[in-house]
């Protein structure tokens, strides 16, 4: 069997050679912006273009675009290969070197005595992206950029009546950077210094997919990566190392979330995140699925969650919290409650603040996460 290890010039002058690993890991990401169902046949595959020693594998779905680009050796290329065969023909080959040729509108892949030929489609087809214009550009490391952005996604909705809340909202406020999210039921708002360059850059709603393609690239980028962003009035790029992410921004106006921040509670309860996270889980394990709503009963002396079942269920998990204020009862939900807590982490104490009036939002801080504020509403006991 030929060496297939080393990634070198191939023999034949009508292919190109590369590292099968990288190409992989370039397609993986950037499938993840293809919509698995279509009726466009372009937009299920990858454009595959190779020129000056440059090898970038693109995928779209026509509001958002991925690319990523790799070193390669030899000829040049321009096609699209459908992006889920692709993923399969390089999985099953070994890794290490393989050489690809296109001709007659095929591409075939060639590791040793093993090939592969896959069907193509015109890159001609393939729909380019258009650059943010007038946009604001600015750089930021990518690990502080990924945490606020990962954190901020937690309340996003998913409900496409209310479309303007599917997504994140991005604003520079007074030299920070804030990012926010709500499904009407519960809200957070990250706040981080704002990086040289930001001012001015407009409000905008990055969509739930965008969000998603963003932090998988920021998770994947090597630590002390920069990531340098540029937000239109409707379009949005980020950029780490020789990969993009671009696209459409939602075409809406956020709601005014900051109006149900009451900072003047009217108690306030202190406890391990991780011990709020037990109890409120323990107490909705009696729940049928019916309701996802556990009580919340809570005195100077003892504090305490439970949840019942239609059928007469019935679970009560004490809980070692700290509690200052008049004896409360109240109703959280479950689900929301839990991806809140569990957003700062098992170990940094959280405070909960219940406002004056029953149906004020229970306001949810960490001194351990002083940028985050979050919250939850309150259901009935």
């Amino acid at each position: 069997m030929p060496e297939v290890d080393a990634l070198e010039r191939p023999a034949a002058t009508d292919t190109l050679r590369v590292d099968r690993d990288t190409l992989l890991a370039a397609t993986r990401a950037v499938s993840q912006t293809v919509e698995r169902r279509n009726t466009i046949p372009i937009l299920s595959n990858v454009h595959l273009r190779a020129e000056n020693s440059l090898l970038t594998v693109t995928a779209t779905d026509l509001d958002h675009w991925s690319s990523r680009t790799i070193d390669y050796a030899g000829a040049t290329i321009d096609t699209t290969v459908e992006a889920e065969r692709l993923i399969t023909a390089l999985s099953t080959l070994r890794p290490g070197a393989i050489d690809i040729s296109y001709v007659q509108g095929a591409v075939t892949i060639r590791q040793g005595r093993s090939t592969r030929k896959l069907m193509t489609l015109s890159a001609t087809d393939f729909p380019p992206s258009k650059p943010a214009a007038d946009a604001t550009r600015f750089p930021m490391d990518a690990a502080p950029l990924h945490r606020i952005l990962d954190v901020a996604r937690v309340c996003v909705s998913s409900e496409q009546t209310r479309y303007y809340l599917c997504g994140v909202f991005v604003e520079v406020v007074e030299g920070n950077i804030v990012m926010a999210s709500t499904d009407g039921h519960r809200v957070i708002q990250v706040t981080h210094p704002a990086p040289d360059g930001a001012a001015g850059a407009p409000d905008c709603i990055i969509g739930t997919k965008a969000v998603g393609l963003i932090c998988n690239l920021l998770e994947d980028a090597p630590e002390g990566a920069q990531a340098e962003l540029a937000l239109s009035g409707s379009k949005f790029e980020i950029k780490v190392g020789r990969s993009i992410i671009s696209g459409k921004l939602v075409d809406a106006s956020y709601p005014a979330y900051r109006r149900v921040f009451r900072f003047e509670h009217a108690s306030r309860m202190s406890i391990q995140a991780g011990e709020f996270d037990r109890a409120v889980r323990a107490a909705g394990s009696a729940s049928d699925g019916m309701t996802r709503a556990v009580r919340l009963e809570l005195t100077r002396d003892h504090c305490e969650a439970s949840g019942t079942a239609q059928d007469g269920g019935r679970s009560i998990e004490p809980m070692d919290g700290e509690y200052v204020g008049d004896d409360l009862t109240t109703g959280i939900n479950l689900t929301y409650a839990q991806s809140i807590v569990k957003m700062f982490g098992p170990i940094p104490k959280v405070e909960l603040g219940f406002g004056k009036a029953p149906s004020d939002l229970i306001l949810i801080t960490s001194d351990d996460r002083p940028g985050v504020i979050a919250g939850v509403m309150p259901m009935r006991a």
